[in-house]
């Protein structure tokens, strides 16, 4: 009889089975690996991608900061700026009223009256004189209401100097006056 071996056939079969089975197997491992390589390095690409803009945009925010300091920085010169520009043109503006002022008092004097002293506090005046008469001294109060940079004119006290009188002198009269100073910077006084 004849023998047929065909155990290194079945042996040859089942290797060939367990390599297909394994290569099939294998297959989708290797593809789930490749899928997980190639996800992974996308992932770490788009995160130095964000880390870099993540470093330009903190740049671009030192950059803005330092540019809002120079702006407010600047903004404060300018309101500084413009508070000195305020009070050069208020200084402008009012820097005739004295001088208008004590026009408007010289002018007023009259000829029988003098003026000893002169004191300005704020807006109050005070003036002190010497006149020969009380009828002087009221008409030079007059003429001051009728200045533009004299208001409220009151008279605090008249009173005769008995020294020069004593002195042989003519009998003079001291006065105080009280006024508000008006200084009117729209005023002009026509130039001669």
């Amino acid at each position: 009889m004849i023998k047929i071996n065909l155990l290194p056939y079945r042996v040859a079969r089942k290797k060939e089975i367990i390599t297909k089975q394994a290569f099939i197997g294998a297959l989708p491992l290797l593809v789930t690996c490749l899928i997980i390589c190639f996800l992974w390095l996308s992932i770490n690409a788009e995160t130095k991608q964000v880390s870099k803009d993540i470093v330009t945009v903190q740049e671009k925010i030192k950059q803005s900061t330092l540019k809002m300091k120079d702006i407010e920085t600047f903004k404060a010169q300018k309101e500084t700026l413009a508070k000195k520009m305020d009070i050069i043109k208020t200084l402008q503006k009012n820097k005739s009223g004295p001088v208008r002022m004590l026009d408007d008092i010289a002018t007023c004097l009259p000829g029988n009256v003098w003026l000893t002293k002169l004191d300005q506090k704020d807006t109050m005046l005070l003036l002190e004189g010497m006149g020969l008469d009380n009828l002087s001294i009221s008409r030079y109060m007059v003429k001051l209401e009728d200045s533009a940079s004299l208001s409220d004119i009151t008279l605090g006290e008249i009173k005769t100097d008995t020294k020069s009188a004593s002195k042989g002198g003519k009998i003079l009269k001291s006065f105080k006056l009280q006024s508000k100073v008006v200084y009117n910077p729209d005023v002009v006084t026509p130039s001669s």
